[in-house]
């Protein structure tokens, strides 16, 4: 026996988990057609508590001495006591006539008759019993035994789902923990290892560009290696950012933005990655002012993204187009590219952590798989949607929409296109 089991099995932990007032009331609801189908005055739920037992729920006869929450200390002699010691059917045809029953408080109240089964938790520990009781002598057949063992069974499932609740919620609190310690550990081992590579950074770059008497092979090296830091530093700043928002150390700073000249000033700022590769980047605006309360830092990161990874993966000489449609509640931005497009079966995951697909970038480019999670979740934070309408060949176009007011955080799947009503 478990050091943490009562003489009688009973668990401590178990006998903590309250069973829901839905459930007693089906519980009661079960009793009251087990009474009625047997013909008896009492049917009884009782449960187990350390050294008592309790009335857990009953018929609603008012022929019985019983009520919910009636509590008795066990090793009086009480039938459903031995059943819950034994783990096995009781029947007792009239105790009157059976001097092991001599005694017993439920006989002194007038019940002769006793048939019981006893109730388990799906992890095997005792959690009471149910029966049925009776005035008069009572042998019950076969049937009834059966019937009975079929409601013990009705009541045992109700025990394996709310168990299982249980645990899954204790799993979810760990989980969470868990997880949380794993995005404190990532922050601070992304900010150590950020500050080495900014110092290499900064020390690589007065041997730039060819200085230093550096042989062609060792530039080339040394660009390789600026190359790789970068991509590094950008992974680096990206696992800090997933860090902070799933912690939810980072709340929003938000402030009324212009959206017209906040996505121009965007474009402006990633030009140079649009010339390098011929891109000309189109923005369409409804002709009405468009504001909106946002924070300006999370929503410059969004267009960044955006209009970056459209870019990464378009060819030359191609066009990106940034349109913006205003409802009353709702602001539609969408970024469309020209590039080969996603097939169907990536696009799903296509928002969660380092999620990539079989497309490559049209120039060499890098992807570190979370930008697109950033983004989803900084829109989230926003109470916006975010998802992507792709055809291989056709291009693809990532739409979010925003609150012109910002609501509450949603929980919301990722990658999925809202309804009509709701842009």
């Amino acid at each position: 026996m478990s050091p943490d089991t009562h003489q009688n099995g009973a668990h401590p932990v178990l006998e903590s988990i309250g069973v829901p007032d839905a459930m007693i009331r089906s519980w009661q609801e079960t009793l009251d057609l087990v009474s009625e189908l047997f013909r008896v005055p009492a049917a009884l739920i009782s449960r187990v508590y350390g050294n008592d037992m309790e009335v857990c729920a009953c018929n609603g006869n008012m022929r019985h001495p019983y009520r919910p929450g009636l509590r008795e200390r066990l090793h009086d002699g009480r039938y459903c006591e031995e059943v819950a010691r034994s783990r096995t059917p009781l029947l007792v045809a009239d105790a009157r006539t059976d001097p092991r029953w001599q005694g017993n408080p439920d006989l002194e109240n007038g019940m002769v008759s006793y048939m019981g089964m006893p109730l388990t938790w799906p992890s095997g520990e005792i959690f009471g019993a149910i029966c049925v009781l009776d005035h008069k002598e009572n042998r019950h057949s076969r049937r009834r035994k059966r019937l009975l063992q079929q409601f013990a069974g009705m009541i045992m499932a109700d025990l394996h789902i709310l168990y299982a609740s249980i645990q899954l919620e204790r799993t979810d609190k760990e989980l969470r923990f868990l997880h949380e310690e794993m995005n404190r550990f990532l922050g601070i081992a992304a900010h150590d290892m950020r500050n080495a590579l900014n110092v290499f950074l900064g020390s690589s770059r007065h041997l730039l560009p060819g200085g230093g008497g550096l042989t062609r092979k060792q530039q080339t090296y040394l660009d390789l290696a600026q190359k790789s830091a970068s991509t590094l530093l950008q992974l680096m700043d990206e696992l800090m950012d997933i860090a902070r928002i799933d912690s939810m150390h980072v709340p929003l700073h938000v402030e009324e933005v212009d959206l017209a000249p906040f996505i121009v000033e965007n474009i402006r700022f990633n030009q140079n990655q649009a010339d390098a590769k011929g891109i000309q980047i189109n923005l369409l605006l409804p002709p009405e002012e468009v504001r909106l309360k946002a924070d300006p830092a999370k929503l410059d990161q969004v267009f960044n993204n955006l209009l970056s990874n459209a870019m990464k993966f378009s060819p030359e000489n191609s066009i990106v187009q940034v349109s913006v449609s205003a409802g009353t509640e709702v602001i539609l931005v969408s970024v469309r590219d020209q590039g080969p497009g996603i097939p169907r079966n990536e696009q799903t995951g296509l928002f969660t952590p380092f999620q990539t697909t079989s497309i490559q970038p049209t120039s060499g480019e890098t992807s570190t798989g979370l930008g697109l999670y950033i983004t989803r979740r900084i829109i989230e934070e926003h109470g916006g949607q975010i998802w992507v309408e792709s055809e291989p060949g056709q291009g693809s176009v990532f739409c979010f929409t925003l609150r012109r007011k910002t609501g509450p955080k949603v929980n919301l799947s990722t990658g999925k296109k809202p309804s009509a009503s709701t842009v």
